[in-house]
């Protein structure tokens, strides 16, 4: 553990040592990527015709992504589904639709769109390795 702390700290001087103007350049595109990643599910209400502010919409995501590690399953498959769909039937009602389209453009397109990128990176390497440990 104290092996861990140390090359924290080490890789976090390092990144204090980083020009302040590309500190701030990072910070502000992490900024933007988190405020569209977490409007993704205010749209999709505001497109489905429901009244909901952001403001609303935010916290929602939260306990509901938090809901779903404490589900101990790979992102929260399920659990997010059913807590957010819990947190908004007294606002919305039925919300089924935007909370599929919330967790499929945050969540199910990154398992498609990563499964062929990790097959490449990892799958073959290892595969050939396996392969040549096997058959020699």
């Amino acid at each position: 553990m104290a092996r861990k702390l140390l090359q924290f700290l080490a890789a976090f001087t390092d990144t204090l040592k980083l020009p302040v103007r590309t500190l701030i350049k990072v910070f502000a595109l992490t900024c933007v990527h988190w405020v569209l990643r977490h409007s993704v599910l205010y749209l999709a209400l505001r497109g489905l015709g429901a009244d909901l502010q952001w403001a609303w919409s935010f916290p929602i995501q939260m306990l509901a992504l938090s809901a779903g590690q404490f589900s101990l399953l790979p992102g929260g498959a399920g659990a997010a589904e059913l807590t957010s769909a819990a947190l908004l039937a007294p606002m919305v009602g039925k919300s089924t639709a935007a909370i599929l389209i919330w967790r499929a453009v945050t969540y199910y397109f990154y398992l498609l769109v990563g499964g062929p990128v990790f097959w490449l990176m990892l799958g073959r390497p290892s595969l050939k390795k396996l392969i040549k440990n096997v058959y020699p």
